[in-house]
């Protein structure tokens, strides 16, 4: 007797859902409607065909695991045996493998390339050279046993402090003011930063109405961008040999300053200049700031500061040139009416690395470490001299000028030396306007080198120039 049965409907399976833990599945659809698989591509194929698209798309890296066969069935609601033939022929390939952890993306597969990455790579400049940039100090000597102590002491110990920075290193670098600068300052005009930058950007910034800032012509690029960046319009002070001239402060509110080192020609601002300077100032209500950037490395006259402490004046200050532009710690002085406005666009700078200087002022490492580079300084200048006899070479030791021959191509000759593998500037570059300054020079550092070292370099620039196109 047959049987009256009907055979059972075969089961139309219909991918619904997504790989754990990664997004849905292109060309398989979500559980809602259960859309009909594609014509003319079973179930194991799509299956397949996804994940490799998820692999050489870098999705699944080399040695990522796959969820197991039954969970991987289960979320996309088709049968176990589907994603086994999927991952088998994929193990087949050699794109997956099975292991005692499950199913893996073979590690030895290549790990593709991010496409944004590329983009971000193909797009991005290429580093310049950086033998003989300027502005570069040497770090090779911060690296003593009181520097690596004040660092482990501080890391064993980390601590907050308040956006103003830590009243123990604001009261140290009053105390290395009065001791270097010859400058008595309230520590409670003194506040932490990032740097020199930072310091400018938050002076600024408590102004509150961007207006008109004198800049020196030529001055330092990195420096001089930030007021433009806060909606400031730059306006070049008229200078002379003694440096800006107090009548160059009409209609501007502020004035970014270097009256003890200009940079990059290495001028120092009489004491009758700076007096005229901070008299204008004061009458015309114009904010002088000045940038103090390397005041360790060399002997220098008191800030204005000190000429008048209750006067319009600021004060920008870095261990960069120092110690090492690594650290990004620096502080800023401002007047008294200014003092709670700029605390409070003030954002903390690392605890740790303000106890670590702390510590590091506290035992008198900066004061060494200074005389230690005055002394290297003044044979690396020596070195320049006997090099580029027409050269300057700048007292702080990290950076000198090689003046060009009148009428020499600057660009090319700074073209040259880049080849050549140095790190040259153009002098043109710190002017506000291409080509304002009339003389063309290269301006070169002195100080990320042994004094042997720089001689290779120096000698190595000298003939890429060409004698030519140096100066007599």
């Amino acid at each position: 007797m047959t049987a009256n049965r009907q055979a059972p409907r075969a089961r139309r399976e219909e991918p619904t859902g997504a790989l754990p833990g990664l997004p849905a599945l292109p060309g398989l659809p979500g559980r809602p409607g259960r859309e009909r698989p594609a014509a003319g591509r079973s179930v194991p194929q799509r299956i397949v065909a996804d994940i490799h698209q998820r692999i050489t798309s870098g999705l699944l890296a080399p040695g990522d695991r796959l969820p197991s066969s039954r969970r991987m069935a289960a979320e996309l609601g088709v049968s176990r045996g589907s994603v086994v033939a999927a991952y088998e022929q994929l193990i087949g390939e050699g794109y997956l493998m099975a292991t005692h952890g499950g199913t893996r993306v073979d590690p030895a597969l290549p790990r593709p390339a991010s496409p944004t990455a590329s983009r971000a790579r193909s797009t991005a400049a290429a580093p310049g050279p950086s033998a003989l940039k300027p502005g570069t100090p040497d770090a090779s000597d911060v690296t003593s046993a009181l520097w690596r102590a004040a660092w482990r002491a501080a890391a064993a110990d980390p601590r907050p402090h308040p956006p103003r920075g830590s009243e123990e290193l604001r009261e140290l670098l009053a105390e290395h003011m009065r001791l270097t600068r010859r400058v008595t300052i309230d520590p409670h005009r003194i506040l932490v930063t990032a740097g020199a930058r930072d310091g400018l950007r938050l002076i600024l910034s408590a102004l509150r109405v961007a207006g008109r800032i004198g800049v020196e012509d030529p001055g330092y690029p990195s420096l001089r961008a930030i007021p433009g960046l806060l909606g400031w319009r730059a306006r070049p002070l008229a200078m002379d040999a003694d440096g800006a001239l107090p009548e160059s402060l009409e209609g501007v509110e502020a004035a970014l300053l270097t009256p003890n080192h200009q940079f990059p020609t290495g001028g120092r601002m009489p004491a009758v200049r700076r007096h005229a300077l901070l008299a204008a100032a004061s009458s015309r209500g114009t904010l002088l700031i000045e940038d103090d950037f390397d005041a360790e490395l060399h002997e220098a006259p008191a800030p204005l500061l000190a000429s008048g402490t209750d006067g319009p004046v600021a004060l920008l200050g870095s261990f960069s040139p120092s110690l090492t532009p690594a650290l990004g710690l620096g502080w800023a002085v401002v007047p008294e009416g200014l003092v709670d406005d700029v605390a409070q666009r003030c954002v903390p700078v690392s605890g740790i690395v303000q106890d670590a200087m702390t510590r590091y002022l506290r035992q008198d490492g900066l004061r060494r470490h200074a005389a230690r580079a005055r002394r290297l300084d003044r044979r690396r200048r020596g070195v320049f001299l006997e090099v580029f006899p027409s050269g300057t070479p700048m007292e702080g030791g990290l950076h000198a000028v090689v003046p060009l021959a009148p009428g020499a191509d600057e660009a090319a000759a700074v073209a040259r030396a880049r080849a050549a593998g140095l790190g040259v500037e153009g002098l043109g570059s710190y002017w506000s306007v291409e080509g304002r300054g009339g003389w063309p020079g290269i301006v070169l550092g002195l100080g990320s080198r042994s004094p042997e070292r720089l001689r290779e370099l120096l000698d190595a620039l000298r003939e890429a120039l060409g004698p030519g196109d140096i100066a007599d």
